[in-house]
C-alpha cells in the first residue's frame, strides 16, 4: 500500500517513480543481445569462459551491457557512496530473472574483503542482493561466507590473471546441504569471481549455483 501512497525520486533523472529507476531511465540501459544462458555473453560467443577453466556456475543472468549510462550508476554505487543505487539496480534486474528464480533456495552476494568493506562502508553486491531477496522472499546468506584474500583491483587484467587471483579467494564455513544458490554481483566481467565463489559454495554442500548480475562486459 505504501508504494501506491508514496512515490520515489528516480536516481537517474530526479523525476517521480514508483520504485528504483523510472521507466524512461530503465529503457536507456542497453541490453546484451541474445545472451548465452551459460555465460551471459552475446551470441555467438567466440571465447566462452566455460572452456577456459572448470566452470561451476549452471546459468548466468546479466541482462544489461556495461555501457553508459549503466557504468556511471555502478561507479557511483561502488565509489561515490550512492548506496541507494543498489536498490534501484536490483529492481532493474528483477524482471529479467523470470524462470531463473525457479528452484533457487537462497541468495549469496559476492563478499568484499573486510579491509575493502571498512574502506567503502558497505558492499554494493549486498545492496543489490538485499533488494532481490526481499522481492523474491528468499534468504540472503552472509554469515560464514567471506573473501579471505583482499587483492588489488582486477580492472585491466586478462581473464587468466583474474582466474589466478581469485582461485582461492573465498571461504565458506557453513553447510549448504544441497541448496541451489544464486550468486549476486554488480558486474560480470570474465566470470572468474563468481566461478571461484561457486566452487567454494559447492565444496560447502551447495547442489549447484547460478549467477545474477546487473551488467555484463563484452568478452576480453
Amino acid at each position: 500500500m505504501l508504494r501506491y501512497l508514496f512515490t520515489e525520486t528516480c536516481l537517474g533523472c530526479a523525476q517521480s517513480t514508483p520504485g528504483g529507476l523510472c521507466p524512461i531511465c530503465t529503457a536507456e540501459l542497453l541490453r546484451v543481445p541474445d545472451p548465452c544462458a551459460g555465460c551471459g555473453l552475446a551470441q555467438p560467443v567466440a571465447h566462452c569462459p566455460r572452456r577456459a577453466a572448470p566452470w561451476h556456475v549452471a546459468t548466468v543472468v546479466a541482462p544489461f551491457a556495461y555501457r553508459p549510462p549503466l557504468d556511471h550508476y555502478v561507479h557511483a554505487l561502488k565509489y561515490r557512496g550512492a548506496r541507494a543505487l543498489g536498490r534501484a539496480l536490483g529492481l532493474a534486474l528483477l524482471p529479467s530473472l523470470g524462470a531463473a528464480c525457479g528452484g533457487v533456495d537462497a541468495i549469496v552476494a559476492v563478499p568484499l574483503h573486510r579491509a575493502r568493506l571498512r574502506e567503502r562502508g558497505y558492499n554494493q553486491a549486498v545492496e543489490i542482493a538485499r533488494t532481490l531477496a526481499s522481492e523474491l522472499r528468499l534468504p540472503l546468506l552472509q554469515r560464514g561466507i567471506e573473501r579471505r584474500v583482499a587483492g588489488a583491483s582486477q580492472t585491466g587484467q586478462s581473464a587468466g590473471e583474474r582466474r589466478a587471483r581469485v582461485a582461492q579467494a573465498f571461504a565458506v564455513r557453513r553447510n549448504l546441504n544441497g541448496q541451489c544458490i544464486a550468486i549476486v554481483d554488480d558486474v560480470l566481467t570474465t566470470g572468474a569471481t563468481v566461478n571461484a565463489l561457486a566452487a567454494a559454495l559447492r565444496n560447502a554442500g551447495a547442489a549447484h549455483c547460478v549467477a545474477w548480475a546487473v551488467a555484463r562486459t563484452p568478452a576480453l
